[in-house]
């Protein structure tokens, strides 16, 4: 499940990878921790083995990124997403369009 944070006008919803996959152009991905503020930004921590999902996410190519459960449920869908920084195994990334399934 994640967890919903409000402050002061800006939500922020946080997924931990114990409980959920991200699923870009169908194919599923591991992840660590995703933070996502509602100011169209977004902090994608990988774990030191998925660098292959930088072949499906791009600085300039929008794509679309759902929020799975791993018991099939899905939590949150970002569009229009784009790569904006990578640090490491942490990603920043920008996103058009957030809908929230829960």
């Amino acid at each position: 499940m994640a967890i919903l944070a409000s402050t002061e006008s800006e939500s922020v919803f946080k997924f931990k990878g114990e409980g959920h996959r991200l699923f870009i152009e169908g194919r599923g991905f591991d992840f660590e921790r995703l933070i996502v503020d509602s100011n169209a930004n977004a902090e994608l921590i990988l774990p030191i083995s998925e660098d292959n999902l930088y072949t499906f996410l791009d600085f300039e190519e929008p794509r679309v990124i759902y929020v799975v459960s791993r018991v099939g449920i899905k939590d949150l869908i970002l569009q229009g997403c784009i790569i904006q920084e990578i640090r490491g195994n942490t990603c920043i990334l920008s996103y058009s369009k957030l809908q929230s399934e829960s």
